[in-house]
């Protein structure tokens, strides 16, 4: 009996590495930038915490 395999090729797991790449280091850059922003926005309200903090310690 006549049964045909059918030919599997790798063409179509072709990758395009340079747009992979780019992709990843934009990816990595919002990233690093949305870091910085959480960084800096936490250290800003720290700051006026610690001031209101020892402001309303004055009972002790």
């Amino acid at each position: 009996m006549g049964v045909e395999k059918p030919e599997y090729s790798d063409a179509d797991f072709t990758y395009d590495y340079e747009f992979i790449r780019k992709g990843g280091l934009i990816f990595a850059a919002v990233l690093f930038c949305l870091g910085m922003a959480i960084i800096f926005s936490k250290k800003l309200k720290c700051g006026n915490k610690a001031s209101s903090k020892f402001e309303n310690n004055g009972d002790l």
